[in-house]
């Protein structure tokens, strides 16, 4: 017969919660976690997703659930801890994430505002750094969720308390401090309840603890960008059905005022692995299957391509140089930054792996300008085999002329030691680059005053054109967003750009040369 605990409060029986049930579950959850880092491991992908301050917290839970499953199960103290156990959160937190594409990291901090300094002569102490905390940041950075295991009673009993409207007597009450960690009454968020920033006596004292984290996680995001927008904020409440209680319906619609999104157990997660929130029970072919969606979960890098790209000088300069199709010595007479690239593409082949899947089915174009330039540094300081290369990628010269697309990849993959895309599109056309300024935000002037000529005919024509600019030229880049984002409106868009994560020069810049 399972042994039953009273809520004195309710005077209401609650089944005991068995620690070996929870400890099962526990290493079940810890076992899909190291199965997700053993994938990010074997596609060299362990620095894409920060995940080990969260699989550090669910150890930490597993050590103490076996601590408790040696405790006597009948004793108050025993009850009550595995009653506030963090494990049906993380459960929660681990299923949300797994109906997510694009994961960037788990439990991170966000700050809004900083504290006013030090105290002077004894005065008082300045108020702490304003954060909030966001339990998962999915979609390449645009997407916080915010994970809460809260139940309906529970948030019903902290609508009255804060002065919303009376419950009747049979109430949860939250429980004493014991040992550090609060005693959490039951159907509470036993995360919410230890949170550093629960029940802070701070101005917003007098709304429900959920809310007042949804109007901290709406501060927040207010002061990042992520391609120039605000992240949207995500709920994710699996134990509370809407539709089922007003009085709940009103707290989801005023979290939903603060323009964050709630997704409540009626909803289910778009996901194939989702679950029920509290457990994650596979048998071997759910398991498999989880292992093999796994991939669906990370960054897709190639996400905010357009159909057609804007190739900035330092690609363009970057297909043709001999570091990108062959395996060179790296020797002391060549520059140091040559010798580094040299290095770089022995461990990751630029061109296979990155630039030609970007390009692959996609109308490639560059402004005069920029072609005017690669043309210059090729034949300022390019070997043969790079000048043979840029006539073929533009289609001009003598080797290039005349020339149709599938004659261009064939020359283009004889010149290289890896095979060229079916489907990249030779040659790369060259336009004009004139922009209409008037058609881009008020902050796109601010813009233009700090770029170079040649900067402003390639970012601003694909700017105007609504095209992804391609480049390795990460200070302009970030320049340009930070001008748009510091200088401009709430709401203004700069150019897309797609920052290859290594540059290529050509292998004719000599050592001492700069």
């Amino acid at each position: 017969m399972t042994s039953l605990a009273i809520n004195e409060e309710a005077n209401i029986p609650i089944p005991a919660i068995n620690a070996d049930a929870l400890l099962t579950k526990c290493h079940e959850l810890l076992d899909e976690l190291e199965k997700f880092q053993a994938f990010l491991l074997q596609e060299k992908k362990e620095h894409t997703v920060q995940l080990r301050q969260f699989r550090n917290s669910v150890v930490s839970e597993l050590k103490s659930l076996e601590k408790l499953a040696q405790a006597d199960p009948n004793a108050e103290r025993t009850i009550h801890t595995l009653r506030s156990s963090n494990l049906p959160f993380y459960n929660a937190v681990w299923t949300a994430a797994k109906s997510c594409r694009g994961l960037v990291l788990f439990n991170k901090r966000f700050y809004w505002d900083t504290p006013a300094g030090r105290p002077v002569n004894g005065g008082p102490k300045p108020r702490r750094k304003r954060s909030a905390l966001v339990d998962i940041v999915a979609e390449d950075g645009e997407l916080w969720i915010k994970v809460s295991t809260i139940t309906e009673s529970r948030l019903l009993f902290e609508k009255a308390k804060a002065g919303w409207e009376e419950l009747d007597s049979d109430s949860d009450t939250e429980g004493e401090q014991q040992d550090g960690r609060r005693i959490v009454a039951e159907g509470a968020d036993p995360v919410l309840a230890n949170n550093e920033d629960y029940g802070s006596d701070d101005e917003d004292d007098d709304r429900v603890e959920l809310l007042k984290i949804a109007e901290d996680l709406h501060r927040a995001a207010k002061k990042v960008h992520i391609r120039y927008r605000h992240p949207r904020i995500l709920f994710i409440l699996p134990k509370i059905t809407e539709g089922h209680n007003s009085a709940v319906d009103t707290i989801l619609a005023e979290i939903r005022a603060t323009g964050a999104t709630v997704q409540s157990a009626a909803v289910p997660l778009p996901s194939d692995t989702s679950t029920n929130g509290t457990s994650v029970d596979h048998d071997n072919e759910a398991s498999a299957a989880l292992t093999t969606n796994f991939s669906r979960l990370l960054v897709d890098p190639l996400a905010y391509l357009t159909s057609t790209l804007n190739i900035d000088c330092t690609i363009l300069l970057a297909l043709v140089s001999d570091l990108s199709h062959s395996t060179l010595d790296p020797s002391p007479t060549l520059h140091r930054a040559i010798r580094r690239q040299i290095d770089l593409e022995a461990s990751e082949k630029l061109l296979p792996s990155s630039l030609y899947p970007a390009m692959a089915g996609r109308d490639l174009i560059c402004t005069s300008l920029a072609a005017k330039r690669m043309r210059e540094i090729v034949e300022q300081i390019g070997t043969p085999s790079e000048r043979l290369r840029t006539e073929l990628l533009l289609g001009e010269g003598e080797t290039g002329v005349g020339k149709t697309p599938a004659q261009l990849r064939a020359d283009f993959a004889k010149a290289s030691e890896y095979a060229v895309p079916e489907d990249w599109r030779l040659p790369i056309r060259v336009e004009d680059g004139v922009y209409d300024l008037s058609a881009l935000p008020p902050v796109a002037k601010r813009v233009k005053e700090e770029l170079t000529e040649i900067n402003r005919s390639v970012f601003f024509y694909g700017w105007t054109r609504g095209w992804t600019t391609v480049s390795s030229n990460r200070t302009v880049a970030k320049l340009i967003e930070g001008v748009v984002e510091s200088k401009g409106e709430e709401g203004d868009v700069g150019p897309i750009v797609w920052l290859c994560a290594t540059a290529r020069s050509l292998v004719g810049k000599e050592k001492g040369r700069h």
